[in-house]
């Protein structure tokens, strides 16, 4: 287009040019030009008749310009093209009632013949491909997408609508497929990084899901990228602690501790993907990391998981973990989490009359999980009364959430 503008500019300076040379010279001298037919004569200057081809050449191709078109519209062809295309324009738009209707069979036989006669027929090829695979039709759809792909713009068009067909056919990876050799040359479009974000996160490939999010979040504004990221690190780190080929634990932990350092910073704030984290430390035997993971936030950020993940430390002395239970008991007395937890690491320590107390003062609460490790110790110190009225009370709350269902009548009790 530059090039077409420079060469128009330069033609336009050449004219002048021209003209302000041939003016210069007629201008010196006039001369003239003697018409002669018959007995007639016509004398006329040179200037005057330059001027009358002129402005008869530029009559003859105005005419030109506008009476061409008029002319091929004229024409028995224009006429047959004209009516050709105004019928694909109806079945189009028919084929698109028909495929908004749910009647696939009609609609894809109105959108192919659509497709066959339109100017563009990339929108009655995309369409005619759905309806092919609404009726089952395999080979029909593949020749619709074959044929969308060679109309003008219809590369993309046509990738998108692959990949989402292969997304609902459950291949997720076959989307990925298609999706990810493109990347580089559409990797501007929200619509196909979304799809592929889609396919990673279905085919658990959390790991390039991860990778993929900052690239997405330069194209796309949509607050809902926020809880995929989050879901797609606290999927890559449990497929990192689970992930088949470490020989010992010591190899688990230094995998976990270099992906926790590419974890955006906005992320390790949030308390599931943090408690996860240290809840694999304390598996994996760094109890000392696990719990300054959970201190480093648990203060600015309370969150009653990561409390729960000291009951997994074991290489930590249960008195030092206690210690900061009940510290955390004085600014939050009566947190049910916390009683529960306080509970089962005063059972570590062996210090059953506070282990006892935290349970009994949860219990009070109606915790129903704090009443089964009551009754569990109660039964080990050999108060099987109060351990059975623990175990009725922890019934009576279990079944306040059960659905009403027949039950026989309960027999009465013999009496001897």
């Amino acid at each position: 287009m530059k090039r077409l503008v420079v060469w128009l500019m330069l033609a336009l300076a050449l004219a002048l040019l021209g003209a302000l040379w041939l003016g210069s010279w007629l201008l010196a001298d006039p001369g003239y030009v003697l018409l002669v037919h018959g007995q007639r004569e016509i004398e006329t200057s040179v200037v005057f008749l330059v001027l009358m081809l002129v402005l008869a050449g530029a009559a003859l191709i105005l005419l030109t310009l506008f009476m061409a078109p008029l002319w091929r519209f004229l024409t028995p062809a224009s006429w047959t093209g004209w009516r050709r295309r105004q019928a694909a324009q109806r079945q189009l738009q028919q084929g698109l009632l028909e495929l908004a209707a749910g009647h696939w069979q009609r609609a894809e036989g109105l959108l192919t013949s659509a497709a066959r006669r339109a100017d563009w027929p990339l929108p009655a090829w995309l369409a005619a491909a759905v309806a092919a695979r609404q009726v089952g039709d395999g080979d029909a759809m593949r020749e619709a997408l074959a044929q969308a792909a060679t109309a003008p713009s219809g590369r993309l068009p046509t990738l998108l609508l692959r990949a989402r067909i292969a997304l609902y056919d459950g291949a997720p990876q076959r989307a990925r497929e298609l999706l990810e050799p493109e990347r580089k040359r559409y990797g501007d479009s929200p619509v196909l990084m979304n799809m592929l974000a889609e396919a990673y996160g279905r085919e658990g490939n959390w790991a390039g899901l991860c990778d993929l999010m900052p690239a997405l979040r330069k194209i796309d504004a949509d607050p809902r990228l926020d809880q995929r990221e989050y879901r797609a690190w606290l999927g890559r780190m449990r497929q990192a602690a689970s992930m088949p080929g470490f020989n010992n634990a010591v190899q688990r932990r230094e995998t976990l501790a270099r992906l926790w350092k590419r974890v955006p910073q906005r992320l390790r704030r949030e308390p599931a993907l943090r408690a996860q984290y240290a809840g694999y430390l304390a598996q994996f035997g760094d109890g000392p990391a696990a719990l300054k993971v959970i201190e480093r936030r648990i203060d600015k950020d309370w969150d009653d998981g990561l409390v729960a993940v000291l009951e997994a430390i074991d290489d930590v002395p249960p008195e030092q973990l206690l210690a900061r239970l009940e510290q955390w008991l004085g600014e939050r007395p009566g947190n049910q989490r916390l009683l529960l937890t306080a509970g089962r690491v005063a059972l570590k320590a062996q210090l059953w009359g506070k282990a006892r107390a935290f349970f009994e003062t949860a219990g009070h609460a109606d915790n129903a999980t704090a009443l089964a490790e009551l009754a569990r110790l109660l039964d080990a110190l050999g108060e099987t009364g109060a351990a059975a009225a623990c175990l009725t009370q922890q019934m009576a709350l279990t079944g306040k959430t059960l659905p009403a269902l027949p039950l026989p009548r309960k027999k009465p009790a013999l009496v001897e």
